[in-house]
């Protein structure tokens, strides 16, 4: 699980995307297929509404190499975990979240019912291997460590005790959600 720890990615963006609001001024609109500067605008205009409403670190919105939305977590804040704690906010900039195309974010990975059962044996393994709180993926392929001594950060020496127990099950990345710390 090492390599995986260190590519630990966080469901998308609160479902498909994460909300936005409205500024007043002439909103940039996206066709289906919206060009990076458009995606860009609409980004930032999301950031401006969220931070215009209280979640005043947000970070700045960036296109990454392949062309996507993103907005990176910075300075061990985690914008994601802050923003599901206030729904208003969430409420409050929805409609710019609903002008998002199709194309602004990087396609969720869909795993197959075969990958699915990998991850679960992963799962089992990692817990006979000393992270017994380890739980189960949900349908969507994702581990959530909410509410579990797991979110705070896996310590380091159970973490590669795991990954070299486990690897030969399941060598991929891994889908976490709910974390908040890093390894420990």
């Amino acid at each position: 699980m090492t390599r995986s720890a260190s590519t630990v990615l966080l469901a998308v963006l609160l479902g498909a995307g994460i909300a936005g609001c409205d500024s007043g001024s002439p909103a940039p609109t996206a066709s289906a297929s919206a060009g990076g500067q458009q995606l860009l605008a609409l980004g930032q205009e999301w950031v401006r509404c969220l931070r215009d409403n209280g979640l005043t670190r947000m970070p700045d919105a960036e296109l990454n190499q392949d062309g996507y939305l993103q907005f990176p977590i910075a300075d061990d804040y985690n914008w994601k975990d802050d923003l599901r704690n206030h729904q208003s906010i969430i409420d409050t900039c929805r409609p710019i979240e609903d002008r998002y195309p199709p194309n602004a974010f990087r396609p969720k990975e869909q795993y197959s019912a075969e990958d699915l059962r990998k991850l679960a044996q992963y799962a089992e393994c990692v817990r006979q291997h000393g992270l017994p709180e380890f739980p189960d993926p949900n349908a969507a392929g994702e581990f959530d460590f909410s509410g579990t001594s797991l979110a705070d950060g896996i310590p380091g020496a159970l973490q590669e005790q795991a990954a070299e127990a486990c690897h030969e099950i399941w060598d991929g990345d891994l889908k976490i959600i709910g974390a908040t710390g890093g390894k420990k």
